[in-house]
């Protein structure tokens, strides 16, 4: 297994054991930035995907 497939899965799991409201919550925010990223060209919205996470990671 891929080192990017093994940390998928642990945040996947990490967020089915949120509480159930932040789990919703969570689930929102995903569903509002995968449509916000369809809107720009994927290779372009992955670069700067990245670099937000980045950047939050960073704070």
């Amino acid at each position: 297994m891929k080192e990017e497939e093994a940390s998928l899965m642990l945040i996947r799991h990490a967020i089915d054991d949120l509480p159930q409201p932040q789990k919703e919550r969570v689930t929102g925010c995903i569903s509002k930035i995968k449509e916000t990223l369809s809107a720009y060209d994927e290779e372009d919205a992955g670069l700067a995907l990245m670099l937000v996470a980045a950047e939050i990671a960073a704070e």
